[in-house]
């Protein structure tokens, strides 16, 4: 029984006590609200680019109105090049949210079938060899060479992105099979004569798909910001195709001029869409926890 029940307990305890469960279930209720409204973002913005009417055209560009400040006609300003910045920041979030969502999944899915079966053999250490040679490379470097050597379409880019990422997830699932390769459930499974496939997804990966979905949301984060780089040097969307990345750059040169808003929205967009990811990744990890202490 907690403190505020006991016979004889003081009014001071059980107002500190009332107080204690009050600000819990505030946070508990801010937290959900929080990752509401990150889900929002994470699915509003690609859905919002799909049905909205933009006021003004991403693509055509208006000689009439070039580096126009943010005013009543436009929201943001323009660029530049006389482009909608309201317009291209919202058109954006059509290409780099799928890329990087798209990505992620792909290096989940062959990442962690290859984890989960690197725990042991020469086949697996062999595998692990390479992924820490391929960790050890930088990301930016391997993201631009794949690129290139691919030609540089969206799937191109998708491919790259995969390629660096699944290294992390290797690593992650091949730990998880280690820690519960000796447990007794999974010991039991493999005495019934159950197949190596099934007992690495029905018993280790049921176990441990927290932690993978939670990699999976920070991954997809890390992932929109190595895209955004990459469109800021000049490789992924090539012009006048909308990028928070390529926004950013081309925003750089009005920025010297005090003109701030073309690079200013974009990057606001892009910190928007990488931190609302980096909540619900927060959101699972809480989620799992309360699992767990409720086994």
């Amino acid at each position: 029984m907690s403190v505020q029940g006991l016979p004889g307990t003081s009014p001071g305890l059980r107002a500190a006590g009332w107080a204690q469960r009050g600000r819990a279930l505030v946070l508990s209720r801010s937290n959900n609200a929080l990752t509401v409204a990150a889900a929002v973002v994470i699915i509003g913005l690609p859905l919002l680019a799909l049905v909205m009417p933009y006021p003004h055209s991403p693509l055509a560009p208006n000689p009439n109105a070039v580096a126009v400040a943010p005013n009543g006609t436009y929201w943001f300003g323009t660029d530049g090049n006389g482009m909608d910045i309201f317009s291209r920041t919202i058109e954006a979030a059509k290409l780099d949210l799928p890329i990087s969502l798209a990505a992620t999944a792909l290096a989940l899915v062959v990442g962690v079938p290859l984890g989960l079966f690197a725990t042991s053999g020469r086949v697996g250490d062999v595998l692990m060899r390479v992924v820490d040679a391929f960790a050890a490379l930088p990301t930016i470097v391997i993201a631009v060479v794949g690129i290139q050597l691919m030609g540089g379409s969206a799937l191109d880019v998708v491919f790259a992105i995969a390629v660096v990422a699944a290294p992390r997830f290797v690593r992650l699932s091949r730990a998880a099979a280690l820690s519960l390769r000796s447990a007794r459930y999974v010991e039991a499974a493999v005495a019934i004569g159950c197949s190596p496939l099934r007992v690495a997804f029905n018993h280790v990966f049921r176990n441990a798909y927290g932690v993978v979905l939670v990699q999976a949301t920070l991954t997809a984060a890390n992932a929109l910001g190595t895209i955004a780089a990459l469109n800021f040097l000049g490789v992924g969307a090539k012009p006048p195709q909308p990028s928070w990345g390529g926004m950013i750059s081309e925003g750089f040169s009005m920025l010297i001029r005090g003109e701030w808003w073309a690079s200013a929205y974009p990057t606001l967009a892009m910190l928007l869409a990488i931190g609302s990811l980096n909540i619900l990744a927060g959101a699972l990890e809480t989620r799992i926890e309360r699992v767990e202490r409720a086994r």
